[in-house]
């Protein structure tokens, strides 16, 4: 199965697979209100010089292979992530997943607010989570 890998460079799909795991783990109760909703990935695809993400991701040929994964991506509407740049960990939670009225209301981008660090590890284990997740969805 091809999106135990990467699955952002499926472009046709990508958005329809994490819109589809979202309003499931929402129990359909998600909200979805936006005229575009787009993929945003927490470990940015270029990190800066000196950031966190270096710390936790040293080396670039393991950070590429978590840079894509689906346990990597979240939903934010196209404002959020137009205004979206390499920051670190922390402030990009607090600015790009929070609004000045209330949380996204994305379950996968308020999985990512439950965290202290996006090491590894954690996106190994999203990933897990998610892909099960659409295992059921979709009883593979």
């Amino acid at each position: 199965m091809r999106i135990a890998g990467d699955l952002y460079p499926i472009k046709r799909i990508r958005q329809y697979v994490l819109l589809r795991l979202d309003s499931a783990l929402s129990e359909a109760e998600g909200t979805y209100d936006y005229p575009v909703i787009t993929v945003e990935h927490v470990l940015p695809q270029n990190p800066s010089q000196g950031s966190t993400w270096l710390k936790w991701f040293p080396n670039d040929k393991e950070r590429l292979q978590y840079v894509h994964r689906i346990g990597n991506l979240a939903l934010l509407s196209r404002k959020k992530n137009a205004e979206a740049q390499n920051y670190d960990f922390d402030k990009k939670k607090k600015k790009y997943f929070v609004s000045n009225t209330n949380i996204v209301p994305f379950v996968l981008t308020t999985q990512v607010l439950q965290q202290s660090e996006w090491t590894p590890a954690v996106i190994e284990q999203r990933q897990k989570d998610c892909l099960e997740s659409l295992r059921k969805i979709w009883r593979l």
